[in-house]
C-alpha cells in the first residue's frame, strides 16, 4: 500500500461506505471506516473469539496541552455505544454470527450492568485499571480519578443458557480485578488522545484468548489493542473511522508485525 502524503491528511476525510481495507496481512486487518456503517459490520470476520475495544464514553473531551488532537469522533454522547458493540457480538436472534459462542468480551469505560444486557453476556465482571497516576477530574472534589473501568464478560447467545448460568465460568485465567499499568503522561502522548499503553492490552488478550486466534476493535484508535494481539502472537482485525489515526495503526502494525515475524524466526 502506498502511503498518503502528509498533506493530504490534514483534510477532513470521511470514510467511504463500506469502508477501506489501509492494510492486510496473514498477522492483521486494519479498516479505515465507521464501525457503526452496516457495510463495515458485514466485513466482520464471523465466528472469532474476542472483542476488546475502547469506544469514546460520551464526555466529549479534547487536549488542552497543546497537542491539537481533535475531538474523538463519536464522543458527544449522542451514539448509543452498546447497540453499537451489540451488532458486533452478532445480532440478537443469530447464533453463527460475529462473537464465538462463550468467548470473552473486555469494553473500556463502561460497567456490567450497561453492557450485559445489548451484548448478551451470561457472566461478567467489573475490572479497573489502575493508571498508577491520579488525573484532574473534578478539581472541586478531594479525590482525583486514578482508574479507568473494564466490562469482562462472557457472550452467550442463547437467552436460555444465560437464564440457566452458562458463561460464568469463563476465565482461562483467574486473576486479580484490578490490574496495574501506567498511562503515558501528557509529555508522553503524542499519538492519540486516550492512547492505552499495549502492554495492557497483551495482559487482556493474553488472559483470554490461545495463539492464532483473531482479536477485534471496532473502535481501534491508536491502534494499541491490534497491536499486543500481534505481539501476543494473534490476529487482529481493527476499524477506525479517523484517516489520520487509521493510518497510525497501519504503520504500528507494520511494526509489530517485523517484530512478530523474528520471534517466529527465532
Amino acid at each position: 500500500m502506498t502511503a498518503l502524503p502528509a498533506d493530504m491528511l490534514d483534510l477532513p476525510l470521511t470514510p467511504p461506505p463500506g469502508g477501506q481495507v489501509l492494510h492486510q496481512s496473514a498477522r492483521a486487518t486494519v479498516v479505515w471506516g465507521d464501525c457503526r456503517d452496516p457495510q463495515v459490520i458485514a466485513r466482520m470476520p464471523d465466528w472469532y473469539d474476542l472483542l476488546c475495544t475502547d469506544p469514546p464514553y460520551g464526555v466529549n473531551w479534547r487536549s488542552g496541552h497543546g497537542k491539537n488532537f481533535d475531538r474523538i469522533v463519536g464522543d458527544d454522547g449522542s451514539v448509543d455505544w452498546p447497540a453499537v458493540l451489540a451488532e458486533w457480538v452478532g445480532q440478537d436472534g443469530t447464533y453463527s454470527r460475529g462473537l464465538r459462542e462463550k468467548r470473552h468480551v473486555y469494553v473500556f469505560g463502561y460497567t456490567p450492568d450497561q453492557l450485559a444486557g445489548p451484548l448478551r453476556l451470561g457472566g461478567t465482571a467489573e475490572l479497573a485499571w489502575d493508571k498508577c497516576m491520579t488525573g484532574m477530574g473534578d478539581l472541586t472534589l478531594p479525590w482525583g480519578p486514578a482508574h479507568e473501568p473494564i466490562t469482562f464478560g462472557a457472550h452467550v447467545k442463547r437467552p436460555s443458557n444465560r437464564d440457566s448460568g452458562s458463561g460464568r465460568l469463563s476465565a482461562r485465567l483467574r486473576q486479580g480485578s484490578v490490574i496495574r499499568f501506567p498511562r503515558p503522561n501528557s509529555g508522553s502522548v503524542t499519538r492519540h488522545s486516550t492512547e492505552k499503553p499495549w502492554q495492557l492490552l497483551a495482559q487482556l488478550i493474553e488472559s483470554s484468548t490461545v495463539r492464532g486466534d483473531l482479536v477485534v476493535d471496532p473502535c481501534g484508535g491508536s491502534g494499541s489493542t491490534a497491536v499486543a494481539a500481534v505481539l501476543e502472537g494473534r490476529r487482529a482485525f481493527t476499524v477506525e473511522i479517523d484517516r489520520r489515526n487509521a493510518e497510525l495503526i497501519v504503520e504500528r502494525v507494520r511494526a509489530a508485525e517485523r517484530i512478530a515475524d523474528l520471534i517466529d524466526a527465532a
